[in-house]
């Protein structure tokens, strides 16, 4: 007599699994009714909008596939092993399935982008942390779902299993077989299996960092220097500045210099008229390093490898003659990374952060002793790139105490409305600690800005900021974060600082992923990664 089944819900498999080999036409109704209840579960994370359903559709089948093909196994072969893999591709497609609803419901996308599980992969425990703590409660959530909906799927496969483990034909076998190979025989539908989609993308994810480090040795090596060969400086003085400042998860919706009620910009407001601010500009991408990818190379939403193929700004600026600058308080952009790869391409490279990830260390004011050096270094022509913490995620790490304005005023007009709409009180505290944010990043930028106009070079000069993507700050619901479906997330601050203010189009449609061009025209440059129609700033040729 073999021994009854312990598995890791003893309690119920104990009682459920006993061998016999009879009646083989009901064994086969139990291993469809197995494979047909766990189909049901992506319909639900459906229904409630946690899976859209092309999504919900590959893990229904897949799912049902795999475990029609283990079932039939485990009563086919009776073996102890056999159950017990049972359970674990269970309990692996109920994580795959919770993985995938907490990805859309935090962010709005799929867990398949590989730019989201480039991000992942390379995170590190600070980062975790962070994580953790902006978004516990939709994380405690679906570790809920997760565990609730596991449980019932055991509960129900065991009462309908409850007298016997029955065996089944081998012609049954063979249908559970060709079931499972039909099911993954397109490939976008095999990546619904999370046997197949983890490691297919940690295997892609670690062909790009071989693929990026094979590429930062060639650029050492100046094995690129051909598409180089038409590079030139066509400007009419011999001294030229661009500082590009970019920024972190700033949404303009946020911004009381575009219109926000509560004054987050004070001191930007006070020199609107100075300013050149363009209401219509788009993110190039949702996430960080998509968007680096894109503005600083020719990169863009239709050709998003392009970045691999062609040089990035910086080396355009250096093959032009420009002396270049990346300064940055951004932990990440040290590490062995896509950032990091554009940032050693600089002459000096200033890393202000010293913690070990963007919760520590040092607030955006770190990088100002480094900003005004490149201001007063004696070249002729320089391009500075400065790259800021900004607003990102957790949002009360980003501000020093003395800028926690915002932090408990739950009765002016914003925290009204948004009470209003009915949002709960944690996520008006989230709103309040993201205004403090922008509050702070505008005594930052706007003293980059002064430290440019009091400089002697400040009538050679143009500065320019824009954030890398927005952020959605319970603009639609309680949620705060990252959020690719809402238009804050896309829908960002550019403004620019000329000596001179020159009459352009400031409501034109603009998406950040063509803006290279602009960078490009105001440096001076002419190469044929230069597109005039892209430039924000382009007046006419003679103007260059």
């Amino acid at each position: 007599m073999v021994p009854n089944f312990s598995c890791i819900i003893p309690s119920c498999f104990k009682e459920c699994y006993n061998y016999t080999k009879t009646d083989t036409c009901m064994a086969y109704r139990h291993t469809l009714f197995s494979a047909l209840l766990f189909a049901l579960f992506p319909l639900l994370y459906y229904a409630f909008d946690y899976l859209n359903y092309s999504r919900a559709g590959k893990i229904a089948i897949t799912g049902m596939a795999t475990v029609a093909l283990f079932s039939a196994l485990m009563r086919r072969f009776q073996s102890e092993w056999i159950r017990y893999l049972f359970v674990f591709v269970v309990f692996t497609l109920f994580v795959n399935l919770a993985f995938q609803g907490t990805l859309r419901d935090i962010f709005g996308v799929e867990q398949d982008e590989m730019m989201v599980m480039q991000s992942i992969l390379s995170t590190d425990k600070q980062e975790s942390y962070e994580f953790w703590l902006q978004y516990r409660n939709y994380l405690i959530k679906h570790i809920l779902i997760f565990i609730s909906s596991f449980l019932l799927y055991c509960y129900l496969v065991c009462k309908q299993n409850r007298f016997q483990l029955r065996s089944i034909t081998k012609k049954s076998l063979y249908v559970s077989i060709l079931f499972f190979v039909a099911a993954h025989i397109i490939f976008s539908v095999r990546l619904g299996n999370p046997f197949v989609f983890f490691p297919y993308y940690y295997l892609a994810y670690k062909k790009e960092c071989q693929e990026l480090s094979n590429l930062e040795k060639a650029l050492h090596q100046k094995i690129n220097d051909n598409s180089l060969n038409d590079v030139a400086y066509i400007g009419k003085r011999k001294r030229n500045y661009v500082i590009w400042v970019i920024g972190e998860s700033s949404t303009k919706h946020n911004w009381s210099l575009y219109g926000y009620k509560r004054k987050t910009t004070p001191l930007f407001d006070s020199i609107k008229d100075q300013l050149l601010v363009f209401q219509n500009v788009l993110a190039a991408a949702p996430i960080t390093i998509p968007a680096f990818e894109r503005m600083l190379t020719p990169a863009n939403i239709t050709h998003p490898d392009l970045w691999k193929k062609t040089p990035s700004i910086v080396r355009v600026a250096k093959k032009a003659g420009y002396h270049t600058y990346w300064i940055s308080n951004h932990t990440t952009d040290a590490h062995s990374g896509i950032i990091a790869l554009f940032a050693k391409e600089a002459d000096e490279v200033y890393m202000t952060n010293k913690g070990k990830a963007r919760g520590e260390g040092s607030y955006d004011e770190s990088v100002l002793p480094y900003y005004k050096k490149a201001l007063h270094d004696p070249y002729d022509k320089k391009l500075i790139i400065v790259h800021l913490l900004g607003s990102h995620p957790a949002y009360n790490f980003r501000y020093p105490k003395s800028y926690g304005k915002f932090t408990k005023v739950f009765d002016d007009s914003v925290a009204t409305d948004l009470k209003k709409e009915g949002r709960a009180t944690w996520a008006i505290v989230f709103r309040n600690l993201y205004d403090n944010s922008i509050l702070y990043g505008d005594t930052i930028r706007y003293t980059l800005l002064k430290l440019l106009q009091e400089s002697p070079d400040a009538n050679r000069s143009v500065w320019i900021y824009h954030p890398d993507h927005g952020e959605d700050v319970c603009h639609h619901n309680n949620y705060s974060g990252h959020n690719a479906k809402a238009k804050e997330q896309w829908e960002i601050p550019f403004v620019v600082w000329m000596p001179k203010k020159i009459n352009v189009d400031t409501k034109r449609d603009y998406r950040l992923d063509e803006v290279e061009s602009t960078i490009l025209g105001r440096l001076k440059i002419k190469t044929r990664y230069y597109h005039p129609e892209f430039d924000l700033l382009r007046v006419n040729d003679k103007e260059r």
